[in-house]
């Protein structure tokens, strides 16, 4: 199990290195030409910058942040991705369509457990007849954070922490969906699958109490983590997300990204 001092230094690293790529990056690109460029073009690009930069954060920042930290707590990260069946079986995907519409009601009489069980228990018909041809998932499906530990597979996927009611009915299909591709090659194996919030937006209160719709139909905990249930799995430790915390209020204070920093909004002396 690492130190919370060892869980600092790799949040630091992880954030220098995933603003510094970000700088890199954004350097060869032109950026597309906005109307108001011509009224605001320095807040229409520190606009521009910041809104790239929140939507990489997952493969950017979380993805390997999440990955360094299960590395030193015993984790083995699988690096290959969460292939589907070349042609869906039919009773594969009628399961899946038939728990989806009823986790949809509102009144479900179907729980996280029990869909998890059905989907395996119906992939069990490969063990005698294996599945040989599998392909990359459509986009939107698949993996990015594949963990093991204990003879167990983890799949997460770090998602926006204000998501929409659509958001919410995708990420249970997104589940399901991981559940029957990975059945369907290894259904002797054990998984869970869980959708990641890494951080509250809400600190002084519960975050389903506020999000939308209070995250129906994903079911917390069983079926998705937020900020230290999921931090603190990776670590082993207790409060992980304070120590990320800290370690972004060090890196402000301390300046090491200022000079990137002032790049990527205003440009360099030389532009």
């Amino acid at each position: 199990m690492p130190t919370r001092e060892e869980i600092k230094a790799i949040a630091k690293n992880t954030v220098i290195n995933s603003v510094t790529n970000f700088v890199i990056n954004r350097r060869n690109k032109t950026p597309s030409f906005q109307i108001l460029d011509l009224i605001i073009p320095t807040e229409r690009k520190i606009r521009s910058v910041v809104g790239g930069m929140e939507t990489s954060l997952g493969t950017t920042l979380w993805e390997p942040l999440a990955i360094e930290i299960a590395k030193s707590n015993g984790f083995t990260v699988i690096n290959q991705k969460l292939e589907a069946p070349k042609n869906m079986p039919a009773n594969i995907q009628g399961t899946i369509q038939s728990l989806l519409e009823e986790r949809y009601k509102i009144t479900s009489i179907y729980d996280a457990k029990h869909c998890h069980e059905r989907i395996k228990d119906v992939c069990q018909v490969y063990v005698n007849s294996p599945i040989t041809e599998f392909e990359k998932p459509k986009s939107g499906e698949g993996v990015d954070i594949w963990l093991k530990k204990n003879d167990v597979n983890y799949f997460f996927d770090t998602k926006t922490v204000k998501p929409s009611l659509k958001d919410y009915k995708n990420f249970i299909h997104q589940l399901f969906s991981w559940y029957g591709f990975f059945y369907s090659r290894f259904p002797h194996q054990e998984a869970q699958a869980r959708i990641v919030f890494p951080y509250n937006p809400y600190p002084n209160y519960d975050f389903w109490s506020k999000t939308t719709g209070k995250g129906r139909p994903l079911e917390k905990k069983t079926e998705a983590l937020v900020e230290n249930e999921f931090w603190d799995f990776c670590s082993g430790l207790e409060n992980t997300y304070s120590i990320i915390h800290e370690a972004f209020i060090e890196i402000s204070q301390s300046g090491v990204l200022e000079e990137k920093i002032q790049e990527i909004f205003y440009g360099t002396s030389d532009d």
